[in-house]
């Protein structure tokens, strides 16, 4: 499964067969360049390092997702440094907005982890909540917003009200990237060192490749549809 080449032709789809959906498209397209996408996860966290550059890269790292989702042919190294160019100026803004998304998280993770360790009276619940609901908010509005930027050539006002209107929309799709963004911070978080071997070598390919894979349709549904119209 780990080992099929997406550039040489296979034996081919069955014609008759029915269309993949739900866990077994997931699992389809997350395998169909798996070594190809390590290697991109690991250019990515080394391209991260000069802390400017954690935009672009997340903006193509994103796009190669967003292509593998939609079926296209990629060249994943080329197109990944291709895009990181194109993406560079715009995601020097894109990298201070999610340092900005980051430690919020790590502030509402600290202090939920001191309420959670302490008696959990009335004003512990409610801070419980209120930490919970802000953290769907950061995490589901973010993972709308990467693959719009990475994609869409639209000004940023207008991506910023789709993603929240998407974020809205979205239901179970909102809810599913929230708990794999936030999961994926709690762990990081949590096992470091050890997690950063595991994000290093795929950590960041599962966390992009899910949420592109949740957010891309409803993205191309009602937006990308829509501005072709």
């Amino acid at each position: 499964m780990f080992f099929k080449s997406y550039y040489n032709p296979g034996p081919g789809i069955d014609k008759n067969a029915p269309p993949k959906k739900g866990a077994a498209l997931y699992i389809e397209l997350l395998t169909v360049d798996f070594w190809g996408f390590i290697t991109i996860n690991m250019m990515y966290v080394i391209f991260c390092i000069p802390i400017v550059s954690i935009g672009g890269a997340t903006l193509a790292y994103n796009e190669m997702c967003c292509k593998l989702i939609r079926n296209e042919h990629i060249f994943v190294i080329s197109d990944f440094l291709n895009s990181f160019k194109q993406n560079f100026k715009k995601g020097i803004l894109f990298s201070g907005v999610l340092l900005l998304i980051l430690f919020d998280l790590l502030i509402i993770y600290t202090n939920t982890i001191t309420y959670v360790g302490s008696s959990l009276g009335s004003e512990g619940a409610i801070f419980w909540s209120i930490a919970s609901i802000l953290s769907i908010l950061l995490t589901s509005l973010i993972a709308y917003l990467i693959p719009m930027v990475a994609n869409l050539d639209l000004d940023i006002l207008s991506q910023l009200k789709n993603a929240f209107i998407l974020m809205i929309i979205g239901g179970w799709r909102t809810l599913a990237v929230s708990a794999i963004s936030i999961l994926s911070f709690v762990i990081g978080f949590r096992f470091f060192p050890f997690s950063g071997i595991v994000f290093f070598i795929f950590g960041f390919y599962i966390l992009f490749f899910s949420n592109c894979f949740f957010t891309w349709p409803l993205i191309e549904k009602y937006i990308v549809r829509n501005t072709a119209s």
